[in-house]
């Protein structure tokens, strides 16, 4: 499957992850259970736009592959830290 002779397959995984985190709030699991699992998902896409080569990233390459890595990486991580962080009990209300 292709959009404009771009393959879809690695950007189709990072989507499932994220419609999964998604589905997984719609079902009723915490809500930071689903941020983590959209947050991995996005760090899955980072790896996977620095391993696969640059003609099968699809549409996970828009910049270059350092910059697509980075910024998935970063807002992966983020998602995840601030899921993780909805379990900190910071007080005792």
């Amino acid at each position: 499957m292709s959009v404009s002779g771009k393959p879809l397959g690695p950007y189709l995984l990072v989507v499932a992850g994220a419609v999964a985190g998604l589905g997984l709030i719609a079902y009723g699991v915490a809500i930071w259970v689903g941020g983590a699992v959209i947050g991995f998902a996005l760090i899955a896409g980072a790896a996977l736009r620095l391993i696969v080569p640059e003609d099968r990233a699809g549409l996970l390459g828009v910049r270059t592959r350092r910059t697509d890595a980075l910024v998935l990486l970063v807002f992966g991580a983020a998602l995840v830290a601030g899921s993780l962080s909805l379990l900190l009990r910071l007080h005792s209300t």
